[in-house]
């Protein structure tokens, strides 16, 4: 009977030798090379890459920022910085399976042809993926990535390798994208339609945000000055009003999914708006009505204040009185304001600060918000006024408009421009960056405790797969990253 087996155990092997022999070499389709796919990677990867920063993370980052107020289940208890690993298992997995993955495949099968347009564009958005990586959690999982036969289980890089990683792949970009070779992804490119042009630019101010989050002014100032330079070539998430297809992803949660878990009640950021409160941000020269309503509503029903989800699709409401998370309102990725307050604040903050050119900067920002801009429509403007006139340096002179506490001018200049980003970035992952970065210069009241939160903890589903992911507990939520650790 042993042999029996033996000889039947030694047939079925044979067998399956001979099939894997017969089958080799055919079972794989040489009419589906991965490079005819390019177009539809790119697309497929910028999808990924709005839900990533338009999505769950941007809401929390808010929420510790100060922009807005958790109201029921488990927002009510991240409201008070209450949170699990498993908070952000959807979120990691989404970042870097639908957006860094779906670029690692189009940059390697666009250099697999020679196309450096498509890998340009790729290398770009790898760029934005790992370096927002890297600004939530810290050290994270970047040259292992993309490769799961060789590296099943990534290694975590220091923070600042990454950052320096990503300075490389912009780099990289910027060459591809001037050689300009290869057949362009056109529409599928839903941001700039393949102009390499556009693309360049940013990347130059994707450099400048990097630069900036490394605390290196000097290489950040210089990005910005060939970074985006119009309104018009800012990147914006665009959306529709087909629910589960297309919609703005802050209204979709706010009003479809999980209708009263987030709300504005007594945010901070509310209270910098808010010409009846105590701490009111507008002066003689800045009417803030229109912002205000534009980001925040009346709760109809408590008299609180909501995030504004007005739209015409669901509301009913006229097109120019959408509100920055109405269904079809598209969402800041990378703009010209934000390049123009980089500029702003690293002319500050750089070994040998420039007042003028800072002041000049913030005052390109405010001319944006004065003139042709659509961050803020312009029913809100006609009903509750707007007005951004230009700062001179007497503003920021002790005793004037913007210092009455008799600070150093330059010292009242940044804190202004802090607080611009600060209002600019609601609703934007940016803005929490902001907050640890600068040691919460601005003094946002934490919810709860001492302290904001300074980091997002690893998410349990690659705690559980991946040995190297570092051992995060809830204490380690108010512990600075290694880049954040350092004086601003």
């Amino acid at each position: 009977m042993k042999k029996v087996i033996l000889n039947i155990s030694v047939f079925t092997m044979l067998i399956m030798a001979s099939c894997k022999k017969i089958v080799e070499g055919f079972d794989k389709d040489p009419n589906r090379s991965i490079s005819t796919n390019i177009p539809l990677l790119l697309n497929a990867g910028e999808v990924g890459m709005i839900a990533a920063n338009e999505g769950n993370l941007s809401r929390i980052g808010g929420m510790w920022s100060g922009s807005f107020t958790g109201a029921d289940r488990q927002y009510l208890s991240l409201n008070n910085y209450t949170t699990i690993t498993s908070d952000y298992d959807a979120d990691w997995d989404n970042l870097y399976q639908a957006f860094i993955s779906q670029f690692l495949l189009a940059e390697k099968a666009a250099l697999e042809v020679n196309n450096t347009i498509a890998a340009g564009i790729a290398e770009v958005m790898l760029a934005q993926g790992f370096g927002l990586a890297a600004d939530l959690w810290g050290d994270v999982p970047f040259t292992e990535v993309g490769d799961p036969e060789q590296f099943p289980t990534p290694k975590f890089e220091a923070q600042a390798d990454v950052y320096s990683g990503v300075q490389a792949l912009l780099d990289k970009a910027i060459a591809n994208l001037q050689e300009s070779v290869g057949t362009s992804p056109g529409s599928k490119d839903f941001f700039y339609n393949g102009n390499t042009t556009n693309w360049i630019k940013a990347a130059y101010t994707l450099k400048a945000r990097y630069y900036l989050h490394t605390k290196n002014y000097e290489a950040a100032l210089e990005a910005t000055a060939k970074g985006i330079n119009t309104p018009e070539l800012s990147i914006y998430a665009p959306h529709g009003s087909t629910y589960l297809a297309d919609f703005n992803l802050w209204y979709s949660f706010l009003t479809y999914d999980r209708p009263a878990y987030l709300t504005a009640d007594d945010a901070y950021a509310t209270q910098l708006l808010d010409e009846t409160s105590d701490i009111y941000r507008g002066n003689a020269k800045t009417n803030e009505g229109a912002r205000f309503n534009y980001l925040y509503q009346p709760e109809l029903n408590t008299g609180g204040l909501d995030p504004n989800v007005l739209c015409d699709f669901d509301w009913g409401v006229p097109t120019e009185y959408t509100g920055f998370f109405g269904a079809n309102e598209r969402y800041p990725i990378l703009t010209y304001y934000e390049n123009l307050l980089i500029a702003a604040e690293a002319n500050l903050k750089k070994a040998t600060p420039d007042f003028d050119a800072a002041l000049e900067a913030l005052n390109a920002h405010r001319a944006y918000l004065s003139g042709s801009s659509t961050y803020i429509r312009s029913g809100w403007i006609d009903d509750y006024g707007s007005k951004f006139d230009p700062y001179v340096a007497a503003d920021f002179a002790s005793g004037g408009m913007e210092n009455p506490d008799g600070l150093p001018s330059e010292e009242a200049l940044l804190l202004e421009i802090l607080e611009e980003r600060y209002i600019s970035f609601i609703g934007q992952i940016e803005q929490f960056n902001d907050v640890r970065r600068t040691k919460n210069k601005l003094g946002i009241p934490p919810a709860t405790g001492a302290k904001l939160p300074q980091r997002y903890l690893y998410p349990n589903s690659e705690t559980n797969t991946n040995p190297n992911t570092p051992k995060l507990t809830q204490a380690d939520l108010f512990t600075e990253t290694p880049v954040n650790a350092t004086a601003y």
